[in-house]
């Protein structure tokens, strides 16, 4: 999935659309006459000057995405400046050519490939998952990362999840029984439950499902358990309940909803 902060030309859902084009589109506001346009067949002619002091700038803040060269013209061929650590933040100039967008970082300007330079507020795109987690308490599963997005749902503790490598303002991106989003990774464990995920002796809740005093849906409740909760199970089947332990309290679940 992409992430939700894309600027509001952009179609998250479209795969025709990539950073690369939206830098294009972002410098193409100011570019006028010049028309350096991303994807412009043929040989790109260089400006005749290189005085960057003096070319429009975008306000927007990019962000660097690994170890890049910042060159002194735009290609290969010219001296390297400076290297630019992954996760610097730089600031565009109105310029593009062959490939390479004109920028200035920490007051150096320079030239630095385009492929390498997305928007600062936008999380990286297509997280890899690269393991799992367990939620080492109840957990909030949000659509971004950052408390100011929506709650998809709320994760059980002792909850598994896939995990990706991608962490953007502490928030890492995860998948919870096919739903994808962001989870604070502080009340993220790496690897699977203590319990062995196969062990008979527990159940995943698969709905809000309420833990009762007794075994019938007329008994008092002793609290909601979330949907992908952990449970113990324990002796005791009636009227299609089963006894179980939830973060210390005994009751009876219905049985329907444990998995």
């Amino acid at each position: 999935m992409s992430p939700v902060l894309a600027p509001a030309f952009m179609s998250p859902s479209s795969p025709a659309i990539t950073w690369r084009t939206v830098v294009a589109r972002t410098l193409g506001l100011g570019l006028g006459a010049m028309a350096l346009a991303l994807g412009t067949a043929g040989p790109v002619r260089r400006a005749a000057a290189q005085d960057v002091s003096a070319q429009q700038h975008t306000s927007q803040p990019y962000t660097v995405t690994a170890d890049l060269n910042l060159r002194t013209g735009p290609g290969t061929g010219y001296k390297v400046l400076l290297v630019m650590p992954k996760g610097s933040t730089v600031t565009l100039n109105a310029q593009l050519q062959n490939g390479f967008l004109s920028v200035n970082y920490k007051g150096v300007s320079g030239w630095a490939h385009q492929d390498y330079i997305r928007p600062a507020d936008a999380p990286p795109a297509d997280p890899v998952i690269t393991g799992t987690a367990t939620t080492i308490s109840a957990l909030n599963l949000r659509s971004g990362p950052s408390t100011g997005h929506q709650v998809l749902r709320l994760m059980g503790k002792g909850s598994l999840v896939q995990s990706s490598d991608t962490v953007v303002n502490g928030f890492r991106y995860v998948i919870h029984q096919g739903l994808a989003g962001w989870a604070y990774d502080t009340f993220l464990t790496a690897g699977a439950p203590v319990e062995d995920a196969y062990d008979p002796a527990y159940a995943t809740t698969t709905a809000l499902l309420n833990l009762r005093a007794e075994a019938s849906a007329s008994a008092k409740v002793l609290l909601v358990m979330p949907s992908g909760a952990r449970v113990r199970m324990l002796d005791g089947y009636a009227n299609g309940y089963r006894k179980v332990s939830y973060n210390g309290t005994t009751g009876w679940a219905f049985t329907a909803y444990l998995n």
